[in-house]
């Protein structure tokens, strides 16, 4: 028996058999003894022998397996061992085994095959995690191999997902998979390296699941512990924990171009005069792959430099590849082709792919495996950094197929799925020495270890419906999963991009999906209607019509006032990875009813957000888990451990407060979150000086909260008690100090501006301590006794 502070490891050599339990003994994760020559059986070799299928788009997966019988002996040979490590041999497989804490390690290494496998036995495990998933939260009894791709095509809106919907590929498509999952047995599994990756959860038999690599090294990392968080904490502490974005990353932004109008006058001054708080545009200029900004570079710089004055941060457009076919991009491809950093095929030709960036065209790929095609890189994209811009979209990676090769050896079998890891780290380490602390830019794929070197990810190109695979149902769960796989700063284009299904394109499905833009932890909006084999399609958008505008209004509103609230929840996301959208399962893991939620998600500990997801519903249907609630929206009081329907019109967001937890906010007024030397735009720095604060309190209940800047603010409610303030009705109390407004269901009081404040009021005391000096407006909500 091997053993550590937090897991222990019990092996039987013959047959061979291998327990890993927590540290009271409890067994997490068994494998599967002897076995014959399928997949399932002690840990096992093969030869896939597989064929790449080409595509419509050569960024769709088309590997197709052909394994061999698969060879495994099932007596053990002990090498070497100690209290916390094991060697032995199984046939021909090398077993590295050992504990540290609460990590258990299982190294295997083959003389023989190209594809490593282990089976383990499937008791009531339910699976969550393996990065941003679509179509399942709970991934028992689904097949999902881990190969970033293009995004898949949706059969509808009502298809439920299959083998192939979304096409080609089914359940297993996305642009961003994390080789790291979640079991509600305790554990928390990471499958180290990048090479191509498959787990059958439960598909196959039921009563085992596997896990193999494309590579005669597998190496998994187990994490025992009974709170799932802390197997994330784990994870991210070992692949790297997720940056702290510049603060106005969390603000709103807009597809908006330097010429496009509305009504006369240039976008950005609509946005502004309609009231719709909007931190940063996106104006799309693609400067790679095809530098679409030639000719047209000082009316950039001027472009930036005026919206900067008004408050508006700005990004442009930037892949890691070179047009080959757009005559703009030559001097680009003839300087890679000369520095030798771009990715050859086996040929040694160069390995190029088609797809539209843009435009259609074929494109060169960078090769980011060798220092100089990451200077390379870096020095195309200090263009945009040049002319003003602060980041960009930096889009794509998923199109090495197998015979690319790279400089450091590996093929496009081995380097695929790290490779948008290698682009974003580019990008990233440019940016930090360029504009320290002070840029954005957003990917729309990655890899274990992405979410380290991202300040933000996009879902890529949704269709624009309710479609349940690509759709807004499936933006929730990608968000969610994804959330819990070391990326916690996501959002989704609102509105969707791609208009390829018959549903309706409309004002449902645009409103729906800002409310739930609102609560993702970015908030932005796309103006696209892609439709390159149907013809022009229109959506509904931000301008369609003036109820539409106010609606959209509020809820960029909303999700401005909650800066504060994200500042203070990425710093604990960079403390200790945890997720920013949060499954209830992750906070309610012995709650069977969590398994199963698909639709909603807390955001942070202070909030329960319910968006509509599903065409018609005008009530969110949900279970809620145990505690206190309070609708923001009108203070309906609910609690927990019940199901409950919550009214949900067209345009409003169900959002509930959590007793016992406090939500920090910004002053309504606020319309962007990035500096402006225009003094007519109200800036987050210009209300710097106060605090919202609202708290939900049951009698006796206590709520602490550590803001990102280090001020510590508390709440408690006792005994009726004393107060020293000035009593003022409501329409003084937004700029009094040291004074309330009371009332029986509610408390809202007002400290001086100060570093430090302590107020009692009645039954309830409030404090604040820290560096920043504010005035800290207290909103008390009190809640029955439970």
């Amino acid at each position: 028996m091997l053993t550590g502070s937090g897991a222990q490891v019990r092996v039987a050599q013959a047959p061979f058999s291998l327990s890993i339990r927590d540290a009271k003994g409890r067994e997490m994760l068994a494998t599967l003894p002897g076995g014959g020559s399928d997949a399932y059986g002690a840990p096992a070799i093969t030869t896939d022998r597989y064929r790449w299928e080409d595509q419509i788009l050569q960024g769709w997966d088309g590997f197709r397996s052909r394994e061999d019988p698969w060879t495994r002996a099932d007596q053990a040979q002990i090498l070497s061992h100690s209290a916390s490590r094991a060697s032995m041999r199984l046939g021909q497989l090398d077993l590295e085994l050992s504990v540290d804490g609460a990590r258990v390690r299982i190294a295997m290494t083959a003389n023989a095959g190209n594809k490593t496998g282990i089976s383990f036995k499937l008791g009531d495990d339910h699976f969550f995690g393996l990065g941003e998933r679509l179509t399942s939260v709970d991934h028992r009894g689904l097949s999902l191999y881990s190969w970033a791709e293009e995004g898949g095509l949706g059969a509808g809106e009502g298809a439920a997902a299959s083998a192939t919907n979304p096409y080609p590929n089914g359940p297993s498509m996305t642009n961003f998979p994390v080789p790291f999952l979640l079991s509600s047995s305790g554990y928390g599994m990471r499958v180290e390296g990048s090479a191509r990756s498959e787990f059958h959860l439960g598909s196959d038999r039921t009563d085992a699941w596997r896990v193999s690599v494309m590579d005669t090294a597998l190496a998994i990392d187990v994490y025992v512990h009974d709170d799932p968080l802390q197997s994330v904490s784990d994870f991210t502490g070992e692949v790297g924990r997720p940056p702290v974005p510049a603060p106005w990353v969390f603000g709103p932004r807009r597809e908006v171009g330097l010429l496009d109008q509305v009504n006369g006058v240039p976008e950005w001054q609509a946005l502004r005069g309609a009231g719709v708080a909007t931190t940063a545009l996106d104006d799309n200029v693609h400067f790679l792959p095809a530098r679409s900004e030639v000719g047209q570079e000082g009316a950039l710089h001027n472009w930036t430099s005026t919206v900067h004055a008004e408050g508006f941060k700005v990004l442009a457009y930037n892949t890691p590849y070179i047009s080959t076919t757009v005559a703009s991009a030559a001097g680009d491809l003839a300087a890679g082709e000369q520095q030798d950093v771009l990715v050859k095929a086996r040929d040694g030709s160069l390995f190029t792919v088609f797809f539209s960036s843009g435009e259609p065209q074929t494109l060169a790929t960078i090769d980011l495996t060798v220092p100089a095609g990451v200077s390379f890189f870096q020095s195309l994209l200090q263009r945009s950094i040049d002319l003003g811009y602060d980041g960009w979209m930096h889009d794509f990676g998923e199109y090495l197929t197998p015979d690319a090769v790279l400089h450091d050896g590996r093929d496009g079998l081995h380097a695929h799925d790290d490779f948008p890891r290698l682009s974003a780290k580019a990008a990233f380490d440019l940016l930090e020495q360029q504009k320290p602390g002070d840029f954005f830019f957003f990917v729309r794929s990655g890899w274990a270890g992405s979410g380290g070197v991202i300040p933000g990810v996009w879902s890529g190109d949704p269709e624009a419906t309710f479609d349940e695979t690509q759709g807004l149902p499936a933006q929730l769960r990608a968000g969610v999963n994804l959330s819990m796989s070391g990326a916690p700063y996501w959002g989704s284009d609102i509105g969707g991009y791609k208009c390829l299904t018959d549903a309706p394109n409309d004002k449902e499905m645009y409103l729906r999906w800002a409310a739930f833009g609102a609560v993702s932890p970015l908030m932005m909006n796309d103006t696209a209607c892609a439709n390159p084999v149907g013809g022009s399609k229109q959506k509904w958008t931000l301008w369609s019509d003036a109820e539409t505008t106010q609606a959209y209004a509020a809820l960029a509103r909303l999700h401005t006032r909650l800066a504060p609230y994200f500042w203070t929840l990425a710093a604990q996301a960079h403390a200790s990875g945890r997720p920013l959208m949060l499954h209830p399962w992750l906070l309610h893991p012995a709650r069977a009813e969590a398994l199963a939620v698909d639709d909603w998600f807390f955001l942070g500990d202070a909030l329960l957000a319910a968006p509509v997801v599903r065409r018609g519903l005008t009530v969110k249907h949900l279970w809620l888990p145990p505690g206190q609630y309070v609708d923001l929206r009108d203070y309906t009081k609910y609690t927990g451990d019940a199901t409950v329907d919550l009214p949900a019109p067209l345009g409003e967001l169900p959002l509930l407060l959590v007793a016992g937890q406090i939500l920090p906010m910004i002053d309504a007024s606020v319309m962007t979150l990035a500096p402006a030397t225009d003094a007519a735009v109200v800036t987050a720095a210009a209300m710097g000086d106060r605090l919202d604060a609202q708290v939900a309190l049951a009698p006796g209940q206590a709520a602490q909260l550590s803001l990102w800047d280090g001020t510590v603010l508390q709440a408690q409610r006792a005994a009726d008690g004393p107060t020293s303030l000035s009593a003022v009705d409501a329409s003084s109390l937004p700029d009094c100090a040291l004074c309330y407004e009371d009332e029986p269901a509610r408390l809202r009081a007002n400290t001086a501006v100060a570093t430090d404040s302590e107020l009692s009021v009645r039954e309830v005391r409030l404090s604040a301590h820290g560096a920043s000096a504010r005035r800290i407006r207290w909103d008390v909500i009190r809640m029955e006794a439970p």
